[in-house]
């Protein structure tokens, strides 16, 4: 039996700007984006068998689901793979177990990192020496986030999340994470973006604000278009999530991606901590309506 064992980190937009709707029905972005100590865990073991894909999954969050099937991301990205490189099962079982910690419908690229996961660990263990860029090549045809979610660190990604430049690494700092007891899809939150005028945010000010290293500065560049495209009630709902963080000590709060997630930049670790002590309390009395609270800090790479 061969096997690895990978994790594979989420995302969230320090700035995120729809620019347009394309033709193809897919947007065309320009994103600050940076990956997060929050990780799913995947397993992937080749065993003798029937040339089968076989998955399972543990849940740490007890009332979510996930299917495990065709229609999911990671055996999509498994397939692909082989497909591409013309390999075959043939006598062998490819067994996938997925740890499941990033929080679903939140904005913070969870399935895209399982994807990319995938992608990098069937590259160890067909040896098949594939490059970065040959992988995202296979992944964007499944997911527009799988591309960063390989490469990871802080980029700016253009296109539809392909296209990428080198930034300054965001400096340390912790970022606390939580998810509402409720989600976004993201086909919804797009949709809305095609028949809303909205303003469009200033991607720019955050290549500055990291430019610079300062992370007040980059705290006070973070922009998000999909929070003025959320609904009446979802506005709400993030705007009492919001001010948890702030008044919690966090420099700055924004949702990441379509949501419903958001993330507080703290400059002091001690203050995040405890705002992860208290909001886990409150969460666990019923007080506060959230599904999840993370603690976490900037990383420099994704699953490659």
């Amino acid at each position: 039996m061969k096997q690895i064992t990978i994790d594979a980190p989420c995302k969230i937009n320090l700035s995120l700007d729809i620019v347009r709707r394309l033709e193809n029905g897919y947007h065309e972005m320009d994103m600050v984006m940076q990956s997060v100590s929050l990780y799913d865990t995947l397993t992937l073991s080749l065993q003798e068998g029937s040339g089968q894909i076989r998955m399972t999954c543990s849940l740490e969050n007890k009332n979510a689901s996930l299917a495990c099937d065709d229609s999911n991301i990671v055996i999509r990205c498994a397939k692909a793979f082989l497909n591409a490189n013309d390999l075959s099962l043939s006598g062998q079982d490819l067994i996938i177990h997925l740890i499941k910690r990033i929080p679903m419908m939140a904005g913070l690229g969870g399935g895209s990192a399982d994807g990319a996961a995938v992608l990098s660990a069937l590259n160890r263990l067909f040896e098949t020496h594939l490059s970065c860029e040959q992988l995202e090549q296979i992944g964007v045809k499944i997911g527009a986030d799988i591309p960063f979610c390989l490469r990871g660190g802080t980029l700016r990604a253009r296109g539809i999340g392909e296209l990428f430049s080198p930034l300054p690494a965001m400096p340390d700092c912790s970022i606390v994470i939580i998810k509402p007891d409720f989600g976004i899809s993201t086909k919804n939150a797009f949709s809305r973006c095609d028949s809303a005028p909205y303003r469009h945010a200033d991607v720019e000010k955050m290549i500055a604000a990291l430019s610079s290293g300062n992370l007040l500065s980059i705290a006070g560049a973070l922009e998000n278009v999909f929070e003025v495209l959320c609904s009446e009630e979802e506005s709400a709902a993030l705007s009492k999530a919001r001010s948890l963080l702030l008044e919690s000590g966090a420099d700055g709060a924004l949702l990441s991606g379509s949501g419903s997630a958001l993330f507080g930049i703290f400059s002091d670790s001690s203050r995040a901590k405890m705002c992860c002590q208290t909001l886990l309390a409150e969460m666990e009395k019923g007080n506060a309506p959230l599904e999840g609270v993370f603690l976490c800090h900037p990383v420099s790479s994704g699953a490659f």
